[in-house]
């Protein structure tokens, strides 16, 4: 109890002031301080334990995490599946049941994903928000400094803040465009790609392979 609690970027959140278990024991939950004025409850699988502290996992980034996970699950499975049936290693009825069952999913997560983007979003602009008004009042905090109206220390104080707000800002937005960029790749993956590759390679072999046999004169012998 009592430990400062950080977000991935090394920014402080507050401290853990208590946690929620079950009867069990184990822990489902913590309540977090945030800067003396609000309390929130985080669940468990938002949190991790380092040697610098507790760490609270964003719930956009988490949730990004999730749906990009599923998407590549669900794209992989249908891929496989599409690949024993055109192999004929698996009975249409089972490839129908499958396939529908996988479709169903799919349709789920995308409409998930389609709320994650949607937040990713969101805090991305709310992120550039942010790094328009700090580079704003570094200009102030400058201006005021070159007219000798601060010393050099405190100015020098101020700035090293600022930057390195900035610094995390831009990291944080370079996360976020990530995982949006990850998530529309993943939404755009073919459901077949094991079977486009081979088609594409057989494709590809026969326009290289070489024709020089068949222009080659043919030996004809004559028989007497």
């Amino acid at each position: 109890m009592g430990k400062p609690v950080v977000d991935p970027y090394g920014r402080r959140l507050g401290f853990l002031v208590s946690f929620y278990s079950d009867v069990d024991g184990k822990v489902k939950s913590i309540e977090v301080n945030i800067g003396d004025l609000e309390y929130r409850e985080v669940p468990v699988e938002r949190i991790k334990v380092t040697p610098e502290g507790i760490v609270v996992i964003p719930e956009y980034e988490y949730e990004a995490t999730i749906v990009e996970n599923r998407l590549k699950n669900i794209k992989g499975r249908l891929a496989s599946l599409e690949e024993l049936y055109s192999k004929k290693e698996i009975a249409t009825h089972v490839y129908d049941s499958l396939k529908k069952k996988l479709e169903e999913e799919l349709a789920v997560v995308k409409a998930k994903s389609k709320e994650v983007k949607d937040a990713l979003r969101n805090r991305l602009h709310e992120i550039e928000d942010q790094v328009a008004e700090v580079e704003r009042s570094m200009g102030a905090l400058k201006t005021s400094y070159l007219a000798g109206e601060i010393s050099e220390k405190p100015y020098l104080t101020a700035l090293d803040i600022m930057k390195k707000s900035l610094e995390t800002l831009l990291r944080e937005k370079d996360n976020v465009k990530k995982h949006i960029d990850k998530i529309e790749s993943l939404e755009a993956l073919p459901l077949a790609p094991a079977i486009g590759l081979q088609q594409a390679a057989g494709t590809q072999q026969a326009k290289t392979t070489p024709q020089s046999q068949s222009t080659q004169p043919m030996n004809v012998v004559v028989v007497e």
